[in-house]
């Protein structure tokens, strides 16, 4: 019945397209490639509800943009709007398994550019899963969209740092995690055109971190174009650390097809697991996702379908269960 409600739900979040039909064509993107604040250009009269999200995207975007252009005056004299940069997103969800329940999830990022610190160093703030965080695994593979339950308190984490590029393809990172807890990242990141439509894409990270321990984490990901709007991916994580049972590994195989408007829709199957944990496959399944605009090009749903079988180490065999979830994001 729950599982009902929650698609239900979907089916109303899809049903707000009418709103994204109206202005999908107008670019509002502004903290990515402009510092005019997201809002400027919005003078269409609008329904009050949208009004609210527009005059939050755009407080949330002025409030950033006020405190990394005062942090970055205190480095030097260099104008922060000659090159400097501010992008970010709030993220929240809501998610159903059968076996275990609801569960809501709040991720938030900013990144910045501060010209007078360097035009190679950055800044990163959010708040995200925390061993995620550390071992840099990859979002397809976050535990939000396998729907699996975290916790905000337990498994969640507010963090920022700061990061350098010694290279195009390697930079390093220093940030702190739940308001004490250090951590440390070099990242590289190098990608192989087998051909016009086929690459394979490699990272690697090195990361130290107080609780997590001395580890890395690669990442091998294979991508086919079989049509200019259909694409085939073989995505892999491995994690080998000090808190790992072997190495706690991910997979996942999937199509994926691009509409008009910026719709997507993805089927993928999908295991994770530990090498030398008593269960080495912890949990396999298959998982559709559909995403959309739903205003404009900043305010984005999706919609989350899966059927997992999970099996812990105590369990004398596998269970099944449907999963759901619903997800919204604002890009500023």
């Amino acid at each position: 019945m729950r599982l009902a409600l929650v698609l239900a739900m979907g089916m109303c979040l899809l049903a707000t397209q009418a709103l994204a039909d109206t202005d999908t064509d107008t670019d509002t993107s502004a903290g990515t490639d402009t510092l005019e604040a997201p809002g400027a250009d919005e003078a269409v009269e609008e329904p009050d509800e949208i009004k609210v999200l527009t005059a939050a995207r755009a407080g949330l975007y002025g409030a950033s943009y006020w405190l990394v252009e005062n942090v970055d005056s205190w480095f030097g004299e260099i104008p922060f709007e000659e090159d400097g940069r501010v992008s970010g997103s709030l993220r929240v969800r809501g998610l159903y398994r059968e076996d275990d329940g609801f569960s809501n999830d709040v991720r938030y990022r900013l990144r910045v550019q501060m010209p007078n610190v360097s035009e190679t160093a950055y800044l990163f703030i959010g708040r995200d899963n925390e061993e995620e965080l550390v071992r840099d695994e990859s979002s397809a593979f976050a535990r939000s969209q396998s729907l699996l339950p975290e916790s905000r308190s337990d498994d969640q984490t507010l963090f920022a740092g700061i990061g350098y590029f010694l290279r195009d393809n390697l930079d390093l990172r220093l940030g702190v995690r739940g308001g004490y807890k250090l951590f440390a990242q070099a990242r590289y990141r190098k990608i192989w055109w087998l051909t016009d439509d086929a690459n394979l894409e490699f990272r690697q990270t090195l990361f130290l971190a107080v609780d997590q321990g001395l580890g890395t984490t690669s990442a091998f990901d294979y991508a086919q174009a079989l049509t200019p709007r259909t694409a085939f991916r073989w995505r892999n994580s491995a994690t080998i650390s000090t808190e790992t049972d072997g190495a706690g590994w991910s997979t996942s195989l999937g199509l994926f097809q691009a509409f008009d408007k910026q719709r997507e829709l993805s089927l993928e199957v999908l295991a994770r697991g530990e090498t030398d944990a008593p269960v080495p496959t912890r949990e396999y399944g298959v998982r559709g996702i559909w995403s959309q605009p739903i205003y404009r090009d900043w305010m984005l749903g999706e919609v989350i379908l899966g059927h997992f079988w999970r099996r812990d180490d105590d369990d004398p065999e596998r269970e099944s269960s449907w999963a759901a979830g619903l997800g919204i994001e604002m890009r500023f």
